[in-house]
């Protein structure tokens, strides 16, 4: 029996390194990115995997429904004993003062953030409602979910949005699927160097986050996607909680 696992921001970072953890075991992939290299499809399918590739700008919300379409296209319900979902994408773009920000960017943020995760949750619940394949989703979430920072007006904001909607996914839901948070802390990936290039105008903790990356307190991807992958195919944590490397 397969299990199918999607990814979305595949091509680097924790959505890479969780393609690369998940590979093998019976696990047929679906990855979705502007672009996944090729080495991050040709690992996977070393080790046995399936893996399906579509290339999608996640921002572009209004064809989230054809991303799903795509997606259930590629899953036969024969033989599917599991379907997982981990909503990985994300930006941080652009950090500044509410006010000094324009509007499309600020927009973009928004939609990536949270409309993208919501609407594809939406979409491929819908396709998967008239099966018997078990469910289990994990939304990559926050620290700043918690607590507001300078300069991440829209990236707080959007944290905090899809820890409600995990939420109320698990409140409608709960009964029937397993829905998880997961706060994989700080991580040595593209948007921490982001972070460390940005002014203290515009982000004002700039520093602590560089002092932190001299320390080496900063997450692996492969670490986050080995303690990801524990939620994702066992029952460690309670249904509908949010985990974090704390846990670990």
């Amino acid at each position: 029996m397969k299990t199918h696992v999607v990814i979305t921001g595949a091509s680097r970072g924790i959505g890479k390194a969780l393609a690369e953890e998940m590979a093998g075991n019976g696990c047929v992939l679906h990855l979705s990115s502007r672009q996944i290299p090729e080495t991050v499809t040709a690992f996977c399918r070393e080790k046995g995997s399936k893996v399906h590739v579509y290339p999608f700008d996640i921002s572009n919300t209004e064809n989230i429904d054809g991303l799903a379409t795509e997606i259930l296209r590629n899953i036969e319900v024969f033989g599917t004993q599991s379907f997982m979902l981990v909503n990985n994408a994300g930006m941080l773009q652009p950090m500044g003062e509410i006010g000094r920000l324009k509007t499309d960017a600020y927009r973009m943020n928004l939609e990536v953030n949270f409309v993208a995760p919501i609407l594809l949750t939406n979409a491929l619940l819908s396709g998967l409602a008239d099966t018997e394949i078990s469910v289990r989703i994990v939304n990559i979430t926050s620290g700043a979910a918690k607590n507001p920072y300078h300069g991440w007006s829209h990236y707080c904001s959007t944290k905090a949005g899809l820890d409600m909607f995990t939420r109320c996914l698990f409140e409608e839901k709960g009964d029937q699927i397993r829905v998880y948070g997961f706060n994989p802390g700080r991580t040595d990936t593209k948007m921490q160097d982001e972070i460390r290039a940005e002014s203290p105008e515009n982000f004002k903790y700039v520093q602590s986050f560089i002092d932190a990356h001299k320390k080496g307190a900063l997450n692996s991807p492969e670490k986050v996607a080995a303690c990801i992958k524990v939620v994702l195919t066992s029952d460690r944590f309670p249904n509908g909680s949010e985990v974090s490397m704390k846990d670990f």
